[in-house]
Order: C-alpha cells, then structure tokens, then sequence
C-alpha cells in the first residue's frame, strides 16, 4: 500500500506532533467501547425516601402566589431585563392541564436583540468549568432544592414520580460526568476540538430536571459552554424556577452569570434566535413535528422525538393487564414511554372495558397524592373530567366515562396471487399519541397462532421500523417462549430497530412499556426512523453520552496522524480495500483526513463489537450494544452521485461500518452511471471490495428505486443537507455519533434477574453488529 501524498509541511507536523498523538489510543467516551463500558458502576445511593419526605414537606407549605409575585422573565449576566422593556407582554401561564398558574413577561424584539448579541459574542471564562459545576450541582441535587425541584414539577407538570427522576440524575450524572472527563482529557492532548458556540436547551415539560437541567446544561457548563435557556408555551413555571436556583448557586460559588441565559419570549422571537445564531446547537426533546420546525433552521439540532410505544401480549393475564393499565397510564399518559399500541389476540371491547374499569384505574386528586404513596400510574381528577371533550369518533371512551379510549382493529390476513404481501389496514399507521390523554389502538389477531405468525410478524415489524416505537415489550407464556428460544421476541428484536426491548412474561413478571434506567446501561433513546433522521437531528440521541460530544470533530492533525498510523502499522483490511479505491487519485490533506478517520472507524467497530452485546448492571438482566439494521429484507441505500474524487472519498465512511461487519449484505452503493470515471470507481470498488453491492444507474432511477422499494435507509453522499452530509467542510464527528446514523444501537432486557437463559439465547442474535 503505498504513502498518500502529503505536502513538506504535513509531514513536519507530522514530526512536531506530541508523543501522545504517536500512540494507539481507545475510543474513550464512544457508546460501547471498552472504556466506555467502564464508565458504569460505582454509583452513589440516593436516600429516596429522605427525597419524598422533603418533597412533600415543600408541596405541604407551596404558596402558589409565588409564581405570580415573581413572574418568569428574561434573564442575562445575572439581571432581570424585564424592567425598562416598554413592548413587553404580560401573560398568564398554565399547567400540564391548561390551568392557570402564574405570570409571565414575553420580552419585546429589543430585548431579544441583547440576547443575540449575547450570544453572538460572548465568550466562557474558561474551558474547565468542571469543578465549580460540579459544587454547583452537588447543591442542587440534594435536600431542599431537590425538594423544590420535585415540588415544582409536581405543581407544573402534574409529576407523580418525581423522586425516580432526582435518583436517575445522581446515578447517570456520575456516568456522563466520567465520558465528559474522558472527552476533556483528548481534547487537552490535541485530539478533538469541542465546539464551544453557546446551546439552546428547548425544554421538556417531564424530565426537565434530568434532561435538561443536568444532560443539557450541567454538563455543557462544566466543559465551559455557554447555555441559553427557551421558555415553553405551557408547564413552563418549573422550568424557570430550576433556572433561578441555578442562577444563585453561580452566584454563591462564583461562576460568572453570562454563562447561563433566560430567554422568556414568544415562538416567534425564538424562531429569530435560532436563525441568528444558526451556529448554535440546539438540545430538544418533544414531538416530532416541533423538532422538524426547528431543524429547518438550525442544522445543529439534536431532538429526541417520541414514537407510539407496543406492547406484544400472547394472553391478557391478571399481571399482564396490570402492567398494561400501568404503562398506558404512567404519568397520567405524559411519560415518553406511555403505552399506546396494544397488540394481543382475541380483544374485544368487553376485555379493555374490564382492564380498564373503574374499579381497577387510579384516580387522584393531585400529583402529590400520587407521590405520597410511591405511585405513578394515576389520572389526576380534574383533567380526568374533561376526557370526553377529546375522543375522537375514530375511538370509543370507557362506558364508565373513565379517562380512557380506545379502538380496536381486527387483523384480517389478505393473501395476494403471489402470496407474499399481506394487508397492513388494520395496524395504526400515522398514530397521534394524544399526549397526557389515555389512549389505547389495539390491534387484535384471531389466535395465538395468528399473532405469532410469519405474516403477521413481518407485517408488524414492518409498522415497528416505520413508526419507530421508542419501546417494544413481549410478554408470553414461558411455554410458548422462553422454552423455546423466544422465537416471537427474538424475530421482533431482529427485524425492528427500537432501542429498547423488555421481555417479560405473563404471570411472574410482566414487561411495561415504560422500563429504563440507563444508568445501569440500560441505555436509552427517542430516535426517528433512520429514512427521514436528518428531518428532525442531526444524530440519535442516546442516554448516558457527553453532551458536548455531539458538537465535537476530530483535529485534522490527528486525523493525519491516524492516516499515518494506518499506513505503517496497516489498517485493518476492509480500511485497506476501500482506500485502494481512492489512494492514487488523493492529493490533498482534506482527502487523506479520510483515510485517518476510516482508520478511527475501523478501531472503535472493533473496540465496541469484539466482545459481543455488553451485559448491563441492574436487577433486570440486560443485553445493550451495536445492532445491525433490521434484518427484513430493507437495505440502506448510499448513493455517490458524483465520480469526483473527493466525494468518492467521502462516500467511504458511510460504506466501511458495512462492509467491515456482519451488515455487508444490507448495504448497496448506487454510482453514478453519466461518465467513465464513475463507471471506473464503481468497478475498483467492486474488485477491492467482494460482496459489496454496487449498481451504475442514473439520479432519476435511483430516486425512482428508492421510493419504489422502500430502503431502512437511503442517503445521498455530499448533498447539501441530510445525512450524506456530515463529512462536508472537512468535519469529522465522534465515530460513535457517525455510526449511530447507519446502525441501531439500544438494548434488550429480561424483566427477570440474572436470567442466563435469556443471555445465552440472545447474545447470540444475529442483530448484533459484529466485526468481521
């Protein structure tokens, strides 16, 4: 394999370079490396009855005149900008549940306009902020102010649980407070280059206390990334609040107040931020429609966007409709795991009036009642009596006029001549979630042996990979399942790309849909369907991960230091076939960064698929790691659309975390057939490269394949926006995030504890990703 070409100039910063950079390192704070791994255990206890104690202590003595006397407002370098703001507008804010609880001022444009120049020039005192953070944050998380925050959010959201959530937060803060250390530490070596433009955090009415005050802004903070805080247009008091908290803990411990701003205005104003300050990232977790809206604007947006939940039920048991009212009613419907889709046999309307009577759904007066008793699965009464006024005439409300609907559709198989399609009509394409409603599509086989069908399987995965669940949970007989090696899970878990899966069972423990804690690895993620991601993030968003570590490239000097490294000490073979392709024709520093980060690709597939799937650390037993896509026949298409040599290069990433791994047949590379050179680069690939599929067509037959046969994914090399472009201008992302686009990533979990026959069965699953 011969030298790429590098100028004089390179190869004396080759020679300059730290020793640090001359050796083989680990992928460090990439999802499922070695080191990685490392990062889980040892994490502290929280004493969660102290936690609801003082809970309900501040509940007990809530004023709520309060969020009336100091209404939210804009907030920056520590001050109040409502005073003087002569065009601002005074409005009431409400709950969860459209009740009027406080004030708010909506700053006029002016005032916006200090807030963009903020933004636009304001500079962190430093980049390692990660001690005065972390006394910060050690304040925040415990004995009033964790009351307070859990106060609030009960009060706002309606949160019957908000002690889980303070829990999750100490445990998964200690886990993503060790990836940041480890992303630090490459940077201070030269490595990567953690872009430091100030985040937007758009607000999540539940979980704000862990998603975004501590993933989106905590751990921003400490690597010294300024923070720009959005208001919401309801359940927006709890929000604030955690803001001035925050404000004064900087205060006392001496971090300066333009690290973190509060921008209370209207839609509009926020629309103008984004477009302003476009360099920005923006962290959002909400509907998808929402975050569409806002990647339109801001291409650095990374969103977690919900997805119908499933539950898979062979036989509705006692615990089975337990764990089915509690996950289609957790938080009042307002949790993002709530179960929506119910797929069971033999379900009529008798059997969901029966689950879901009176007698067996909760009704409390408010949050707090919930919280008293350790619940979380309640209705909350007054929002509860307002239920009829939603249901639409597609679903049918209990007859008791419980908070709850339903509609159930009949599978019916239709078999065409060529019996290989079946109907797809009965299962809930295009699904509303009817966020905080308590809403059930059932869909209902004639028998077991219906339900667990070739057929009808891959009609439902077909439903999974399109809607994209973020939960799918099996619950059967251990007759019909675990004693014989889980045939119905185990096609769901291979043929679909959740990221979480729970297998339960039907009398001994039940799987809910709403089951994660991802600081035992039980990771966790809300993705879109891989076809249309970069309409809503620009990466997946998994939990635990560095935050900054979506708004970090690697520094091109060690990418050309790992293109030197491969040369000498040779990279792997599928880096050493595919650059074949390309090396004769690379005559620029830009191209050989590629070779570098093939290099670093290639490292970190094997790093994190060498062992197989990882073993999580809590009471359920879990299996989490790199997955394949959805073995269903679908294939991700990657079109170069051009014989340039530097887009021929850059289509190579995309095509090394397939070729090099047990994905190679799910992949096929379409080039462009209008010229010789394409034609040329096709045929060096097909020779360097045996069993990679390759086809020369036109742009208008590409287009025309795609929308005909319906790929996992399809994505076109160099084009200006999407997720063919990731690699345009000379960036290169954390591998990790970079794979993440191509390739599943999640886990599957026994609801039992140290359950060895569920880990020799599906540890040798076929959908893990596996180097090859």
């Amino acid at each position: 394999m011969s030298m790429p070409i590098l100028s004089r100039n390179t190869l004396l910063r080759f020679r300059s370079a730290s020793a640090v950079l001359n050796t083989v390192r680990k992928r460090q704070y990439n999802f499922a490396s070695r080191q990685y791994v490392a990062c889980f255990g040892d994490l502290p206890p929280v004493d969660t009855d102290k936690l609801r104690k003082d809970a309900l202590k501040y509940l007990d003595s809530f004023d709520p005149k309060l969020w009336y006397d100091k209404p939210i407002v804009t907030h920056l370098q520590g001050h109040s900008l409502a005073s003087g703001d002569k065009d601002a507008k005074s409005i009431t804010t409400t709950d969860a549940f459209q009740k009027e609880n406080g004030l708010q001022i909506l700053s006029s444009p002016k005032v916006v306009d200090r807030v963009i120049q903020h933004i636009q020039t304001y500079q962190a005192p430093d980049k390692d902020l990660r001690k005065v953070v972390r006394s910060i944050e050690s304040e925040i998380l415990f004995n009033e102010s964790a009351a307070m925050l859990i106060g609030n959010q009960a009060k706002d959201f309606g949160k019957q649980d908000g002690v889980t959530e303070i829990e999750e937060s100490h445990m998964a803060n200690t886990v993503e407070r060790r990836l940041n250390d480890k992303l630090f530490e490459d940077e201070t070596k030269g490595m990567l280059h953690i872009d430091r433009s100030p985040a937007l955090v758009g607000c999540v009415s539940n979980f704000t206390n862990f998603l975004d005050l501590c993933r989106k802004t905590l751990r921003n903070l400490e690597l010294g990334i300024p923070v720009v805080v959005l208001s919401r247009s309801n359940t927006v008091q709890h929000t604030f609040r955690w803001f001035m908290m925050l404000q004064e803990y900087m205060q006392k411990h001496g971090l300066d107040a333009g690290m973190v701003t509060y921008v209370s205005c209207d839609i509009e104003q926020q629309r103008r931020i984004m477009s302003e300050c476009n360099g920005s990232p923006l962290y959002f977790t909400g509907a998808r429609p929402v975050a569409k809206a806002i990647k339109d604007i801001l291409p650095n947006t990374f969103s977690s966007t919900g997805g119908p939940n499933t539950m898979v039920a062979t036989h509705l048991t006692g615990p089975v409709n337990e764990a089915v009212i509690m996950s289609a009613a957790i938080e009042n419907s307002g949790q993002c795991t709530a179960l929506r889709h119910l797929v069971t046999p033999n379900c009529t309307d008798g059997v969901l009036e029966d689950i879901f009577s009176r007698e067996n759904l909760q009704v409390v007066d408010q949050a707090s009642d919930s919280l008293r008793v350790e619940g979380f699965s309640a209705q909350l009464k007054g929002w509860a009596e307002t239920f009829g006024k939603e249901v639409p005439e597609t679903h049918t409300q209990h007859s008791e006029k419980a908070p709850v609907a339903y509609r159930i559709s009949a599978y019916t198989p239709k078999t065409t001549e060529s019996n290989a399609h079946v109907s797809t009509q009965s299962l809930p394409y295009g699904i509303d979630e009817h966020w905080r409603r308590c809403f059930v599509d059932v869909t209902t086989t004639a028998d077991v042996e219906t339900l667990s069908s070739e057929a009808f399987v891959n009609d439902l995965c077909r439903w999974l990979v399109t809607e994209q669940p973020i939960t799918l949970s099996v619950n059967a007989p251990d007759s019909i399942e675990r004693e014989k090696g889980w045939p119905l899970a185990m096609r769901l878990f291979e043929k679909t790309a959740q990221v979480v899966y729970s297998i339960g069972d039907t009398e001994k423990s039940p799987a809910l849909s709403c089951q994660a804690r991802p600081q035992e690895a039980e990771v966790f993620g809300e993705f879109p369907p891989r076809s249309v991601l970069s309409t809503y993030t620009k990466f997946p968003v998994i939990v635990p991960s560095s935050t900054p570590g979506y708004m970090t490239t690697y520094t091109h000097l060690h990418l050309l230091n790992e293109a030197a490294k491969a040369k000498e000490f040779e990279a792997c073979k599928a880096v050493r076939s595919l650059w074949s392709c390309v090396k004769n024709k690379v005559d620029t520093d830009s191209q050989t960064h590629v070779h570098g980060y093939l290099a670093m690709l290639s490292d970190y597939i094997y790093d994190a698929t060498q062992s197989g799937p990882h073993k999580g650390y809590g009471a359920r037993t879990a299996l989490w790691g790199l997955q394949r896509p959805p073995i269903n026949g679908q294939m991700t298409e990657i079109r170069i659309p051009t014989s340039d040599v530097d887009t021929c290069t850059q289509a190579l990433p995309y095509i090394l975390p397939f070729y090099m791994t047990n994905a190679r047949e799910q992949v096929r590379v379409s080039m462009t057939s209008g010229d010789d050179e394409g034609k040329n680069f096709a045929k060096e690939l097909e020779k360097a490269c045996p069993g990679l599929q390759i086809v020369c067509e036109a742009q208008t037959d590409f287009d025309m394949r795609v929308q005909t046969v319906n790929p996992w994914n399809a994505l076109v090399i160099g084009r200006d926006t999407g997720t063919g472009s990731l690699l345009l201008n000379d960036q290169y992302p954390l591998v990790d995030k970079f794979v993440s686009v191509l390739m599943p990533l999640g886990h599957i979990k026994s609801t039992r504890s140290d359950d060895t026959e569920f880990l020799e069965a599906f540890s040798r699953s076929h959908k893990w990703l596996r180097a090859q």
